[in-house]
């Protein structure tokens, strides 16, 4: 497949397309990003400091302490200093937070599941190509 330029400015258009349709049409008591970072502590609770949030989730630091001042804010998470640095902390999941988090993803991923019924395989087989896309590209950046 030769893509020229203007194939590629076409298929960008598609992809912000895309993740536009994508984003919940209902609003949650969160944002994605914040969703991501509950996620991410749920999914794995030892990588629960701001650098490793940032390193796991791709979100560059400065998002990622508005996120946590936010999600401080909003009783979700509690965070906890190192007693060897004062300077650092721990970040712990809240019960707010478990529940924050399910209701916002039951909202966020709803568009994920009604694409995924009405194409199926198709859809299965995107999100495996976006999978490794994304593999690539981070390898690509830690090279």
């Amino acid at each position: 497949m030769d893509i020229d330029w203007m194939d590629m400015v076409y298929y960008q258009q598609q992809v912000q397309k895309l993740t536009r349709l994508l984003l919940p049409a209902k609003q949650t008591n969160l944002t994605v990003s914040e969703c991501e970072l509950l996620a991410w502590l749920y999914l794995e609770p030892e990588q629960n400091t701001p650098i490793l949030l940032s390193q796991r989730s791709g979100m560059k630091k400065e998002a990622v302490s508005r996120c946590l001042k936010s999600l401080i804010e909003k009783h979700c998470i509690r965070k906890e200093k190192q007693q060897h640095d004062e300077r650092s902390y721990k970040i712990y999941l809240t019960t707010t937070g478990v529940s924050e988090l399910k209701k916002g993803y039951e909202i966020i991923l709803q568009p994920f599941y009604d694409l995924w019924r009405e194409t199926g395989v198709d859809f299965e087989e995107f999100l495996r190509y976006t999978d490794k896309i994304v593999s690539h590209i981070q390898n690509d950046e830690q090279e």
